[in-house]
């Protein structure tokens, strides 16, 4: 794991099981998952039952679409070394 992460230039932080204070960036990016999910499922209208698709399908989409800035490029950009193909995509539901 320390092998991969220095490899990609992951820097690794640790902090105590059960204190979402001091995880800022990883709390925030649920809040943007779920608001996603949460969003896909009110426009399309389908019941709640759905959530676990709806929360798969904003990560697979957020990790394809959203550019982090230092890098200027995406999620999957900076794992992968190549750009995502989203033609393909449909809207939800």
């Amino acid at each position: 794991m320390n092998w991969f992460c220095d490899m990609k230039g992951i820097k690794r932080e640790f902090s105590i099981a059960r204190t979402p204070q001091q995880n800022g960036v990883a709390e925030r990016k649920n809040k943007t998952l779920i608001e996603a999910a949460r969003t896909m499922l009110v426009n399309s209208k389908l019941p709640i039952t759905f959530w676990a698709e709806a929360i798969n399908i904003a990560c697979y989409v957020l990790n394809r679409t959203l550019v982090i800035k230092p890098h200027n490029k995406t999620p999957y950009e900076i794992i992968r070394g190549r750009p995502s193909l989203i033609d393909f995509m449909k809207p939800f539901g």
